[in-house]
């Protein structure tokens, strides 16, 4: 009897012996969570083999500073054959706004733009059953306006780093070709695929010119303030929107040429796409608003 289940775990244990490691690899491939695949290697020495050589995975990680990111980083270089790598970070810290940001760069940090209203609505009717039955315009409070000039720079504190992530990410990856860092609450993405990580991978020369010195600059910032957004597009409206653009000031003035360019819908859903929808109303019809402001100089502690 004790022989019979011996034979027969035996058997259910080398149930993908007849699959070439081809096909056992298309299979693995597709599993992407790196929990998951980390579970799979422990099966046996042939499934540990074939999983190094999986070229997508996908990860949570708990570490929003840089030095803690970077182990995690380290432990991904065993997977050989990695070309696609998507992970998730937490908040740093629970702001007292909604906001999205988003960055341009190249060889370095470009510019950054951070949209933070007070309140949206779904549609006018909600707004004006919110705020009294009427639509209007509100000035706003030099208190709240310092506040959301903290959360800007603090926004733009975590894209330097996030930024700082994904060149760490191209440098140690060889074969990585498309790179994606983003919030789970989905409030900001930072990636790069393709040429532009061959472009990047190919710039990282050495330490000094690829880490810390390309996240330090002198920058121009600019703030908007539109006390009402009505956006066509969506139906949405935005109470109180502030929009900050901080930009390194030894690029030409862009007058948010930039941003106009780039710009796009690439959201998930209807509020995401709101955000891209404000920025764009902004530009079109509110540069007037745009004030400059006091010269920064803004550095990261890492």
């Amino acid at each position: 009897m004790k022989n019979v289940e011996k034979s027969h775990v035996e058997d259910d244990s080398s149930s993908f012996d007849p699959l070439p490691d081809d096909i056992l690899h298309q299979i693995l491939n597709k599993l992407i969570d790196l929990k998951i695949l980390c579970s799979c290697k422990l099966v046996s020495k042939r499934f540990f083999r074939i999983i190094t050589k999986v070229d997508t995975i996908s990860l949570i990680t708990k570490h929003t500073s840089f030095n803690p990111f970077l182990s995690t980083i380290q432990s991904l270089r065993k997977f050989g054959g990695l070309k696609s790598l998507c992970i998730e970070i937490p908040p740093p810290r629970e702001y007292p706004f909604l906001f999205k940001w988003k960055i341009k760069f190249g060889n370095k940090l470009d510019s950054f733009i951070c949209l933070l209203p007070n309140t949206i609505y779904d549609n006018q009717e909600v707004y004006v059953n919110a705020n009294g039955g009427k639509l209007e315009e509100e000035e706003e409070a030099m208190e709240l306006r310092g506040r959301k000039h903290c959360v800007a720079v603090s926004c733009l504190m975590t894209a330097m780093t996030r930024l700082l992530m994904l060149l760490c990410s191209i440098k140690n990856i060889p074969l990585l070709e498309t790179v994606s860092i983003m919030d789970c609450d989905k409030r900001w993405r930072v990636s790069a695929s393709e040429v532009k990580v061959t472009e990047m991978r190919n710039d990282l020369t050495s330490p000094s010119e690829s880490s810390y010195m390309r996240l330090e600059f002198g920058c121009r910032v600019s703030r908007c303030y539109v006390p009402m957004l009505e956006l066509p597009v969506s139906g949405y409206v935005m109470k109180g929107v502030t929009l900050f653009l901080f930009e390194r000031d030894d690029l030409p003035e862009s007058e948010f040429d930039i941003f106009r360019k780039t710009v796009d819908a690439d959201f998930e859903d209807k509020k995401e796409a709101a955000y891209c929808e404000a920025l764009m109303e902004i530009f079109k019809n509110h540069m007037g608003r745009i004030e400059r402001l006091n010269h920064l100089t803004t550095g990261v502690d890492f």
